[in-house]
């Protein structure tokens, strides 16, 4: 018991040093588990955050195609109505 005394107290500093080193890595890592999980929760909603983004340009991707389609049929449908105008008025004038 004498022999771990002489020890200690010959080598308090050395040892204080090794003591405070273990805990400042304890706290150290603590920390950083923490600073890690709060982290991992943003990136998280960060992504759920990108997701809800590309769901939104799918939306939009999908309503220009429709409104493409849409102006397309317009379009279609205005060409025919000028073709029966022409018809009709052609017909009106070879009844006269």
């Amino acid at each position: 018991m004498s022999q771990v005394r002489t020890f200690v107290t010959e080598n308090f500093k050395f040892l204080v040093v090794i003591i405070s080193f273990l805990v400042t890595m304890y706290a150290q890592h603590t920390t950083n588990t923490s600073h890690i999980a709060e982290l991992t929760i943003r990136c998280q909603s960060l992504e759920s955050k990108i997701q809800d983004q590309y769901d939104k340009i799918d939306a939009i991707k999908l309503d220009k195609a429709v409104f493409e389609a849409t102006m397309t049929q317009f379009t279609q449908m205005r060409s025919d109505l000028q073709e029966m105008r022409a018809d009709i008025k052609e017909l009106l004038k070879n009844q006269k």
